[in-house]
């Protein structure tokens, strides 16, 4: 089951990303940070593999390079 948009919002917080951190760690692309915001807006359906992706992080799954990607 896909997280709900208030999920998806506070799965984010609780992870301490910022829309752009969260789409580098999932390997969303460039400019996917707007595909963050319209998912905690509820204007776009969080897909299934992405809350399972959210799931994992929250668990303390880290991808390989993590850190890199997550540099600021």
């Amino acid at each position: 089951m896909s997280f709900t948009k208030d999920e998806f919002r506070t799965a984010k917080q609780e992870l301490g990303m910022s829309a752009s951190q969260l789409a580098k760690t999932l390997r969303m692309g460039t400019r996917a940070d707007r595909t963050i915001r319209r998912y905690e807006s509820g204007e776009t359906p969080v897909p299934g593999p992405v809350s399972v992706a959210v799931e994992a992080l929250l668990t303390g799954f880290r991808p390989k390079n993590y850190e890199d990607q997550n540099e600021q």
